[in-house]
């Protein structure tokens, strides 16, 4: 006889198994045809351009990316995440633009650069020279670059200044605001919760724990981020007077005393920026676009041009590297991110298991002579960095030489990372340095204890729960955390002092967690030579003895299927909705509220299981 219990309890689960496959189907079913619809249209802008114009004799190239610059473009896990993933949308590798305005320098049918950068973000001071100096080489070609904006920010106007001419909106305006601003301190926060951060550090000037312990910043971190602004400041302030043909007393008042000028002109910021000389007119868009065509034309009604995104996939440039020519090749392998001993397909972190994994492709491929590693980080684990190091030292004891190409950031751990290369090249406004370790566990004990939540247990030895997070920090363990930072600092002082051949006195003197700008690492020793990445793959050259050569950048391999993924991010152009989204609005408004992202994205590294760090929170993209 059966059981009517029984009958009930399979009638119900068949029920639930039942729609719970229905949902499986149905959310499956979306999915698939969400990326069907992406890869029709994707496939239709890799094949056709409508629209597009033929490039005529004196045409000019359009250079008003709307997006994010970055050293490289992350390729997506799978496909959902290339659906899914808004953060990637209108990202721009910097090396793209680049060399759309290099190969038009030599293209006799482009006479003019049309540049606006308003809607351009991911720019940096390093960033934006790096573009200004490919602006001037065009500009000595005999060739003319004109700038546009309608408000901008200071860094977008910093690689505009190179232009022959820049011109405003009349009811716009351009604020040079400086560098600096506010950081976050969670110490009141942190009490309230009843968190307690227990801090191990070395070195007076690692203020990178400082957020978690400190209500305000302490007086050696402030004098150290001083000193990093205002020699990042003179070299920015000086560049963008040598530009526009004024003093840097007549910049720094246009600063400085902003208001007065304003008040001056009735409260006029376009007319305000007009007369201090920092833009040669002002015109809508609709008369910019008629100077452009007086100067380059017309197709019916489009301005005889096009766009540096379609003018560089009609050179048959691939994103992807170099086609092969047969000729040596010197290897750019890009550190970005904060570094990690691993991290999922798709992170923006840098993840030293893929890093090592393409250093050893580089030794063990024949026409690989050389290698530039381009680092754009402020740290992570140490061990990570540690990883990645040993790796590319055994890169040079193969005989391959490693040359290091600092971008925005290489500071502590991407510093360490690049100590005992072979040459170090950085850029004047690089941020480096940051030569220290601390420790950072955090302990819940007393957050559980407020509302009722008591720890206990057993151990077979002292560190299986002087470990825990739920329960006090032991003294022993306390003991061998500090005395592991200890010795993290002392193999870090240790590593710089034998590749850069100083004294671990002199070492001492310009580390404890301490930060310089590229021009100051410069003269301290830190680095060996002010130059572009360009340079730094021409000194790798010359040191694997090579006559001729090319570049190709290294990336992890990737299958057929993540090679298409790729293929189609970087096709399809970037859409203006994403570029102007409530978020990207919002944080434009609330700048406070983009520097908390940043802040609690970089609590992210901290997953070292010996929680130890050589990571520099208070280095910014300046």
């Amino acid at each position: 006889m059966t059981d009517p219990n029984t009958t009930g309890a399979a009638t119900k689960e068949g029920f639930f198994s039942r729609w719970g496959r229905r949902i499986t189907s149905l959310r499956n079913f979306i999915l698939n045809a969400g990326f069907l619809l992406l890869l029709v249209f994707a496939i239709g802008a890799i094949f056709s351009t409508p629209g597009e114009p033929e490039i005529e004799p004196d045409s000019a190239l359009f250079i008003a990316p709307m997006g994010t610059l970055v050293e490289q473009v992350t390729p997506p896990s799978d496909w959902r995440d290339l659906i899914f993933r808004t953060s990637d949308a209108g990202l721009i590798e910097t090396n793209d633009l680049l060399q759309s305005i290099d190969i038009a320098a030599k293209d006799p049918r482009i006479t003019t650069i049309v540049l606006q950068l308003d809607s351009l973000g991911g720019l940096t001071s390093s960033r934006a020279i790096r573009i200004g100096e490919r602006l001037q080489a065009f500009r000595d070609a005999g060739k003319v670059v004109l700038a546009y904006s309608e408000y901008s920010g200071q860094f977008q106007y910093l690689a505009a200044s190179y232009a022959d001419q820049v011109y405003l909106h009349p009811m716009g305006g351009i604020m040079l605001s400086g560098l600096g601003g506010d950081r976050l301190y969670f110490a009141d926060m942190l009490e309230k919760l009843k968190v307690k951060m227990h801090i191990f550090r070395v070195g007076e000037y690692k203020s990178a724990t400082e957020p978690f312990s400190r209500n305000s910043m302490s007086e050696s971190s402030r004098r150290d981020s001083q000193r990093l602004v205002d020699g990042i400041w003179q070299t920015l302030t000086q560049t963008i007077a040598d530009n526009r043909g004024i003093t840097t007393d007549e910049l720094r008042t246009f600063s400085n005393d902003y208001d007065q000028l304003l008040a001056a002109a009735d409260g006029d910021n376009a007319a305000t920026t007009l007369n201090n000389g920092i833009v040669d007119g002002l015109m809508t868009k609709s008369e910019f676009r008629d100077h452009v065509g007086q100067r380059v034309g017309w197709q019916d009604s489009q301005l005889n041009g096009i766009d540096f995104q379609y003018y560089l996939m009609r050179q048959g440039v691939s994103p992807l590297g170099s086609t092969e020519t047969g000729e040596p090749i010197v290897g750019v392998l890009t550190v970005q991110g904060a570094i990690v001993e691993a991290a999922g397909a798709g992170s923006d972190m840098a993840s030293a298991d893929a890093l090592v994994d393409q250093i050893r492709m580089v030794k063990d491929d024949e026409r690989v002579r050389a290698l530039v590693l381009r680092v754009n980080s402020p740290g992570g684990s140490a061990f990570a960095s540690e990883l990645i190091r040993e790796e590319l030292e055994n890169l040079q004891q193969a005989g391959k030489p490693v040359v290091a190409s600092f971008g925005n950031i290489a500071a502590s751990g991407g510093y360490w990372i690049a100590a005992n290369a072979d040459a170090i090249y950085a850029e004047p406004t690089s941020v480096t340095g940051s030569i220290g370790i601390f420790g950072v566990v955090p302990n819940f004990s007393r957050s559980l204890d407020a509302i009722g939540i008591r720890a206990d247990g057993v151990a077979s030895a002292p560190l299986a729960r002087g470990l825990s997070v739920v329960s006090e920090l032991s003294t022993q363990a306390k003991d061998i955390i500090q005395l592991g930072v200890e010795h993290g600092y002392s193999e870090f002082i240790d590593l710089v002092a034998d590749g850069r051949g100083m004294s671990k006195a002199d070492v001492e003197a310009v580390a404890q967690g301490r930060v310089w700008s590229g021009l100051s690492a410069k003269e301290i020793g830190l680095v060996d030579t002010i130059g572009s990445v360009d340079e730094a793959i021409a000194r790798a050259a010359e040191l694997a003895a090579l006559s001729s050569w090319q570049a190709e950048e290294v990336r992890p391999p990737m299958n057929p299927r993540s090679l298409i993924m790729m293929q189609l991010m970087q096709s399809v152009m970037p859409l203006p909705l994403e570029a102007d989204s409530w978020l990207n609005q919002l944080s434009s408004q609330l700048p406070w509220l983009t520097q908390l992202n940043t802040d609690l994205q970089q609590l992210t590294a901290f997953n070292d299981p010996r929680h130890v760090y050589a990571l520099c929170l208070t280095c910014r993209d300046l």
